[in-house]
């Protein structure tokens, strides 16, 4: 199993430089005690040397720096590349080919006139109804994604049969990949799918339905198979916060015969609301960008991301505007994303206050 390594490094003088490396830092360290504190002490001599020639106090920051590093690079330059592609226009992905369009974007996602062609904006169309069935969707899954993982949480909280068990079963669906979740949902779905033959064999639907494209179920499902794969990560936050509720409340209300439906609503609800309130703004902000386990479903509709893919030309024809076009349409829904960050800061704010 070693040979490829060995032959890898076969004409490289690697050898001597980890020697070389290890005597360095025998010299430099002069730690006695152990063979093992003497090979540890040579193997991290550089952090040694730093943390004595920096002081302990700035060793935090050479541990974070590369941490820092990655997070900048992939987080920060796209976003500030991804800002300069929403001003200006054209299929290259090099600045020096594409030119300055100012808002010039903004306006073929929001204006009803083409402003190249001066025609009917088929991109404000394609853009509002992808809004408008986002929207649609959010106001129906966070409800609904909400009140099921805390119902949940509520019965998974209580002394039942086999209650690690069931916890398990409904994080399960958050481990799986989102891509695997929607080709497992599309062979249940399809037209020749599982519910379509079930459903015909019990005499309940004479013709099969391709449910995922029917007007009249493609957003039921939608709903259904997004919370179905993301309610375990849900349920676990409030089954955390369920549990930080000191159980002397619990034991006090007892005593006084207090019903269970009023230590829900005086005890449970009142102290589980901040956690609540995490959970429903982190809810809205993955609804807004629902897109992997849809997209691999392959509904009827399209979502925010769904358009923002399709029109920067990742799925079908490139356009000279379809990169800047994209671009425009991320930085509104991030700025949406944004706000719902800041309204769970102020109302956390708000909840630690009271």
């Amino acid at each position: 199993m070693l040979d490829p390594i060995l032959n890898a490094f076969s004409n490289t003088s690697w050898t001597i430089g980890v020697l070389t490396y290890f005597i360095i830092g025998l010299l430099l360290s002069r730690t006695s005690g152990s063979i093992g504190s003497r090979f540890m002490s040579a193997l991290g001599w550089p952090l040694e040397l730093i943390q004595k020639r920096a002081g302990s106090s700035s060793l935090p920051y050479l541990f974070l720096l590369p941490n820092m590093l990655i997070f900048g690079i992939f987080t920060f330059a796209p976003m500030f590349i991804n800002i300069g592609f929403s001003v200006t226009d054209g299929q290259s992905i090099n600045f020096d080919q594409r030119e300055y369009s100012g808002s010039d974007n903004l306006q073929r996602l929001l204006s009803e006139t083409q402003i190249d062609t001066g025609g009917a904006n088929q991109e404000n169309e394609k853009f509002l109804a992808a809004v408008k069935d986002t929207v649609l969707f959010v106001v129906i899954q966070v409800p609904i994604m909400v009140l099921v993982a805390l119902i949940t949480a509520l019965v998974l909280n209580r002394e039942i049969i086999g209650r690690g068990f069931w916890r398990s079963i409904f994080f399960y669906p958050v481990m799986l990949s989102p891509v695997v979740v929607g080709f497992l949902w599309t062979l249940i779905l399809k037209r020749q799918g599982v519910l379509s033959l079930t459903l015909m064999d019990w005499g309940i639907i004479d013709d099969p339905i391709q449910w995922l494209t029917d007007p009249r179920w493609t957003m039921f499902w939608s709903v259904f198979v997004y919370t179905w794969a993301h309610l375990g990560f849900y349920m676990l936050i409030l089954l955390a916060g369920l549990q930080a509720i000191p159980k002397d409340l619990y034991e006090a209300a007892s005593m006084d015969g207090t019903s269970d439906w009023r230590i829900l609503r005086k005890i449970t609800l009142p102290l589980l609301m901040p956690t609540l309130l995490v959970v429903m703004v982190l809810a809205l902000i993955k609804a807004f960008q629902a897109f992997e386990e849809l997209y691999a479903m392959q509904v009827s509709w399209i979502s925010l991301v769904a358009y923002i893919f399709e029109a920067s030309g990742l799925r079908g024809q490139p356009t000279a505007h379809g990169l800047g076009v994209a671009a425009m349409a991320s930085l509104l829904v991030a700025l949406v994303l944004v706000c719902l960050s800041l309204l769970q800061i102020a109302l956390s704010s708000r909840q630690s206050k009271s």
